[in-house]
């Protein structure tokens, strides 16, 4: 146990004291007797009148009770008692009695053990013996409980003993605190009393000198039964504790430090706990025992058991291969549906990579995984480099068969020149590499240490091979017909629409041609305010799937015609009511009946006054100012097209030109149409 320091309010009082240098404070006591040994240091003690009751390297004085000035050059070279406890009782109290006022039981702050340092400042309680037998006082304790004695200081011999007391009987505790002279600076000496029922503990300080003083502190610990351990690094406790600690398979735990508080080597024990009902044997372990991780363990259980104060730190190693979070198996998969998952994968670019054989943990062999990727057939040089403390060391490629797999072939190579370097040609597929111990299982100690590898693998592609071909499966046929039909249908549901509507434009024709001179009859319709231009636009584009004479008969007689073996050109007038702004509606209808005509246009001719403006041509073609271009007309073919113009002029010209067996052609009616309907 480590010495109190002296506090500053000294409720409590140390000795031998731990800071360092000069100790200057005020100090209130009870009435007693004030004693401290120094070496090499002055004690000096005035009291609040300033008056200076001692200054030497001892002091034995009794001090009332009050304030009082303490000053002590080095306090690490004195022990020394302060009366902070008014007078004992001298007699132990009968088992399960009433505890009467004059008895002094300590009120105790409970401090808890989880494992790290604790900072549990206790209660000090101090005495001296002169005319009395015994100093007797009492702690109340409840079972599982720890209680911790630490002996300030002495003046002379003393004697410290602990009796258990219940309701009913008085027992004797084995631990003691016993010195046949006074203390000694530095000196420790502690006794530490596992509770194991409810009751209270009696403690008695006896001498066989009449003049001793004496002084104790006093620690009241509860711990839990199994502590979760969180920090290995620094582990502490008083007594015995057992601890739970979760270690992850493939790691290990290395005792770095364990020793009591007389740094004696401590000591401690393990054991797998694999379920609530289940476990290991006990085993012992010491400084620089290392434990290693068993898969079916769900924790691991430590126990330090000592009539003491302990410390102790291990430290946790991982066993992994390759950075793959695990250690590699040490076999290769049966088949090639066999799951292969944990075996690491080692990229084939050159990077490095490291693992280690834990021989201690049975590992002496690890199996590492490859894969190349390329077609049918192709071939891949793998280069594999083995690096580190690998002399007992070889290392092994397989060129797998990935339908049997089966080995194709392999390679076997040992330390030499550094390292091991082993290269194989392989198909495409998954391969593996083993890294072994010479020895095999016979290399498997508890007294080596791992065997540390870095590996590097890369490849380069030697053939190619075929570029493959997958014949479609049952699913992908039927797919594909699913598809065809698809897009067949797709493809034709245009032709159907198509059909359709070519078939109803001709019902329209022929139902339109029904009747002669339509031109009348839509003006009849104006004139019962119908709406006419969809029926009229319709006509424009179905007209021209009828006989050409029968077109002229259904639109009826046209105002202006021009009529030749080549060409043949009607002109209607519309009602003005199929326009606006003035504009005037008119209808041309052009059918070549020999020769195809190209890049051809018709020009509508003003004779007299300005030039026609055309405003709007149905169907749409491209029209300027007074001509409209009709690119290329087939022979046989029949055009009609309803414009709107627009100027001052009272008559209209046709001229139609164009190209006719690549030469150019013209055609202009010998007549004009007027368009009050009088002909010049």
């Amino acid at each position: 146990m480590g010495k109190k320091a002296l506090a500053v309010c000294l409720v409590a009082f140390i000795i031998p004291l731990a800071s360092a240098g000069n100790y200057n404070a005020e100090i209130e006591v009870e009435d007693g007797i004030i004693w401290f040994d120094c070496e090499n240091s002055n004690v000096i003690l005035t009291n609040s009148t300033g008056f200076e009751i001692n200054n030497s390297s001892e002091i034995y004085e009794n001090l009332e009770a009050g304030n009082y000035f303490l000053n002590i050059s080095e306090i690490d070279n004195c022990q020394g008692i302060i009366p902070v406890t008014a007078e004992l009782s001298n007699t132990r109290p009968p088992p399960g009695s009433a505890i009467n006022a004059g008895f002094k039981m300590l009120d105790h702050e409970i401090c808890n053990l989880n494992g790290t340092s604790s900072n549990c400042e206790g209660v000090d309680t101090s005495g001296n013996l002169v005319n009395d037998p015994a100093d007797v006082f009492g702690i109340n304790v409840t079972s599982g409980q720890i209680l911790v004695t630490e002996l300030i200081a002495s003046s002379a011999a003393i004697e410290v003993k602990f009796h258990f007391q219940n309701n009913t009987s008085e027992e004797l505790v084995q631990n003691s605190i016993e010195l046949n002279r006074n203390s000694s600076i530095n000196s420790e000496h502690d006794a530490i009393i596992p509770i194991e029922n409810d009751g209270r503990i009696i403690i008695t300080v006896t001498s066989p000198a009449l003049d001793t003083v004496w002084g104790l502190n006093t620690k009241l610990y509860e711990k839990d039964e199994l502590i979760i351990l969180k920090n290995i690094d620094s582990i502490s406790g008083i007594g015995k504790m057992n601890f739970k600690y979760i270690l992850p398979t493939f790691e290990s735990m290395l005792i770095t430090n364990s020793v009591n508080d007389l740094m004696e080597a401590q000591n401690m024990k393990y054991r797998f706990v694999y379920s609530e009902t289940y476990s290991s044997d006990w085993l012992n372990a010491s400084i620089g025992d290392r434990i290693n991780s068993i898969t079916e363990s769900e924790y691991i259980e430590f126990e330090w058991d000592c009539n003491c104060e302990w410390h102790a730190s291990m430290s946790q190693h991982e066993h992994y291969d390759a950075g793959w979070g695990g250690d590699a198996p040490s076999l290769r998969p049966l088949s090639s549906t066999s799951n292969n998952s944990t075996y690491p994968l080692i990229p084939m670019d050159g990077s490095l990579h490291t693992g280690e054989l834990t021989l201690e943990m049975n590992d002496y062999r690890d199996v590492l995984r490859v894969e190349t990727t390329g077609w049918n057939e192709s071939i891949h040089l793998v280069d594999v480099t083995v690096e580190g403390d690998i002399y007992d060391l070889q290392v092994t490629i397989w060129d797998i068969d990935q339908n049997t797999w089966q080995e194709i072939d392999s390679l076997t190579k040992t330390y030499s020149m550094n390292d091991i370097r082993a290269t194989l040609e392989v198909g495409r597929g998954t391969h593996f590499i083993r890294i072994q111990h010479i020895n095999g299982s016979d290399s498997i100690s508890e007294e080596i240490q791992p065997v540390e590898w870095k590996i590097r693998v890369s490849t380069a592609v030697i053939d190619e091979g075929e570029e493959p071909w997958f014949p479609a499966s049952e699913e992908v046929k039927s797919a594909a017909n699913v598809f065809y039909w698809l897009m067949g249908a797709l493809m034709i549901v245009p032709f159907i629409v198509f059909y359709l509507q070519v078939k109803n434009d001709r019902l329209f024709a022929e139902e339109f041609a029904s009747k002669k001179n339509r031109l009348a009859w839509l003006s009849e319709r104006l004139d019962k305010g119908e709406d006419i231009e969809a029926d009229l636009s319709r006509a424009l584009r179905t007209m021209s799937s009828l006989d050409w004479e029968d077109a002229l008969q259904t639109w009826g007689t046209p105002e202006l015609r021009h009529l030749t073996s080549g060409i043949d050109i009607a002109l209607w007038k519309l009602d003005k009511r199929l326009s606006s702004d003035g504009e005037i509606p008119l209808m041309l209808g052009i059918m070549p009946s020999e020769n195809e005509w190209s890049v051809a246009a018709v020009r509508l001719e003003a004779p007299e006054g300005k030039a026609w403006t055309i405003t709007n041509v149905e169907p749409k073609l491209l029209f300027r100012n007074d001509e409209i271009f009709l690119d290329t007309i087939s022979a046989g073919s029949r055009v009609f097209i309803k414009l709107n113009i627009k100027g001052e002029a009272d008559s209209i010209d046709i001229h139609l030109s164009g190209m006719m067996l690549t030469k150019p052609i013209a055609a202009k009616p010998s007549k004009t149409m007027y368009l009050d309907s009088e002909e010049e």
